[in-house]
């Protein structure tokens, strides 16, 4: 027996003092790469991480070429979650053999550890491409990680390309179900359902599956009694109390939130939760803190960029990234004003599809669009999320909007309405797969009311769900989905009011100081609780559900409000 199978024989048998010994007597200048790793491995089962971690690095750097350290060092790393290691480790194993298909996947997973997804999906693709083995769990990973962007639709290819992979995959067929449940398509997520049923009903990601599955059929106390039998699962605990918020258990949802604080802040997964609720009821001081982990707030983009915190900006360059959705961009725009008035320059990065409706005329502000970023330098970054606990106290001018009023008072649409009669436009629902749908959209046909009055409706919004489509099509309601952002800022001022759920639309309007009604669901964002006390829309009316999945009140209450603004 050689003398390296007599050390490795002894590490099998947990014989670690011995194994230790035989190292120390058989080492030299030919081996000392072999030794120290084998070292290293000792060390690390018998959980002495640091010296492990030491006879790791050092046989490393007596031989590049031998990766075996860098292997373990990368399952040390994993364990401890120090991902800016391992990212490091994955780096220089594919740098050692770039057409290793488990070096790319190492560095890949690491990257999506660090929410670094772009880079994630490089090096995932990498794998596919390799065919190696793999292959299915890179496919899984790039379906999750669209997921976590929001991006169901994207996200199903790569799931479903997965599973063809292996067909009775529970993991992969409990995240296909997830995904349909996401995208409300009720014909797949009924037979991914019965799939992933078959496969394993115990599984515990099938029971949150079932339980959504249940929400989305409005078969909600079934849904509750799953969640409830399971609440030692955190994440079945977070479900629990955003669905009694959600039907408007907030007694119910409030002692469990508080009888679980510590459960839920052991686990930085739930922060973004944790910090929503905080920021809703007031609580600003600890709600900032924690709505830092919400799950949009990536900053990946220029890694070699600092994150702001409140350093001195008064010579420096700062990019504000707008994370989240349309009319989270619209609403918190006004919050760059005190920026600019601390920075030398900000750049200001939104979605293309609003990107002409706001200003260009400041010196030291420039907006952009996300296709811009690579030719910039900058000294600092954040999310435009994120600004707000610097400035949410201040008292912000009423007239302070980045939108660009100028395009607003065109007069071009003023011969094109009816002064005869009142003109409303109304935009009852969002994007159908969007965040707190369909809870924060309102049912067509439960206004019907308001259309019976001599009015004329037009829509703005640009999606039609399917369950609104034949009222809309039979109603009296003028279609002006057509629109750009940029059009609807010469059109909405044409209007006498606009009604709208809590959509881009209704921040777009209120922005431009128009008499704007709010429709808002019984479990609104947290932007609606205490913080819409702060620097509110002056134009905005709310109109709060009073009643889960019921919108009647809304509707009669809207009724009566556009009868008396008839009359005067």
């Amino acid at each position: 027996m050689s003398n390296l199978n007599k050390i490795i024989e002894n590490i099998n048998n947990k014989n670690f003092d011995k194994a230790l010994k035989l190292c120390k007597l058989y080492e030299n200048n030919n081996n000392a790469h072999i030794i120290l790793n084998l070292k290293g491995a000792v060390y690390h089962l018998q959980k002495n991480l640091e010296m492990a971690e030491i006879c790791f690095l050092k046989s490393f750097q007596i031989n590049k070429k031998f990766v075996d350290p860098l292997k373990n060092l990368y399952i040390i790393y994993n364990n401890n979650k120090k991902i800016d290691q391992m990212i490091d480790i994955g780096k220089k194993l594919v740098e050692n053999d770039q057409l290793n298909t488990s070096y790319n996947y190492k560095l890949a997973f690491a990257f999506d550890l660090k929410r670094n997804f772009s880079e994630a999906i490089k090096y995932y693709q990498k794998c596919i491409e390799l065919n190696g083995k793999e292959k299915k769990f890179a496919l899984n990973n790039i379906g999750n990680i669209y997921l976590k962007k929001n991006k169901p639709k994207s996200s199903i290819d790569f799931f479903l390309r997965a599973l063809s992979l292996d067909q009775n995959d529970k993991i992969i067929t409990n995240n296909i179900l997830s995904n349909y449940l996401q995208l409300k398509d009720k014909k797949n997520s009924n037979l991914f359902y019965i799939k992933a049923k078959n496969i394993d009903q115990h599984y515990i990601e099938f029971q949150f599956n079932k339980a959504e599955y249940l929400l989305s059929n409005n078969e909600i106390t079934e849904a509750i009694k799953i969640l409830e039998t399971n609440k030692d699962h955190i994440k079945f605990l977070i479900k629990l109390i955003k669905v009694n918020f959600t039907i408007g258990n907030n007694n119910d949802a409030k002692i469990l939130l508080e009888d679980s604080k510590e459960k839920i802040e052991k686990n930085k997964d739930f922060f973004g939760f944790l910090g929503m609720r905080k920021l809703f009821d007031g609580d600003f001081e600890n709600g900032w803190k924690y709505y830092e982990y919400r799950s949009s707030n990536n900053l990946n983009i220029l890694e070699n960029t600092k994150e702001w915190k409140g350093e001195n900006l008064k010579s420096k360059h700062i990019l504000v990234y707008c994370e989240q959705g349309l009319g989270d961009t619209i609403q918190f725009s006004k919050y760059i004003f005190p920026l600019l008035k601390i920075s030398k320059k900000v750049t200001l990065v939104v979605q293309k599809k609003i990107q002409n409706i706001f200003k260009n005329d400041f010196s030291n502000l420039e907006i952009i669009n996300e296709d811009s970023i690579p030719n910039k330098t900058f000294d600092y970054k954040i999310t435009l999320g994120s600004i707000l606990k610097f400035f949410y106290k201040e008292k912000l001018n009423k007239n302070d909007t980045l939108i660009d009023l100028k395009i607003s008072e065109k007069n071009e649409w003023k011969k094109k309405f009816d002064k005869k009669k009142m003109n409303v436009g109304i935009a009852w629902s969002g994007s159908f797969t969007g965040p707190n749908e369909p809870n924060r959209s309102v049912p067509l046909e439960s206004l019907s009311k308001l259309f019976t009055l001599d009015i004329n409706f037009f829509c703005l919004q640009n999606e039609i769900w399917e369950r609104d489509l034949n009222y809309f099509k039979s109603s009296k309601i003028k279609d002006f989905g057509k629109y750009n952002f940029k059009e609807l800022l010469s059109i909405i001022p044409n209007l006498d009011l606009v009604i709208s759920s809590d959509t881009s639309l209704l921040h777009l309007s209120a922005s431009l100081n128009k008499e704007t009604w709010g429709m808002i669901n019984l479990s609104p964002d947290w932007r609606w609780g205490e913080f819409n006390k702060i620097n509110p829309y002056l134009s905005l009316k709310l109109f709060h559900q009073k009643k889960f999945n019921n919108w009647n009140d809304v509707s009669d209450e809207v009724y009566e409000n556009l009868k008396n603004k008839l009359k005067v």
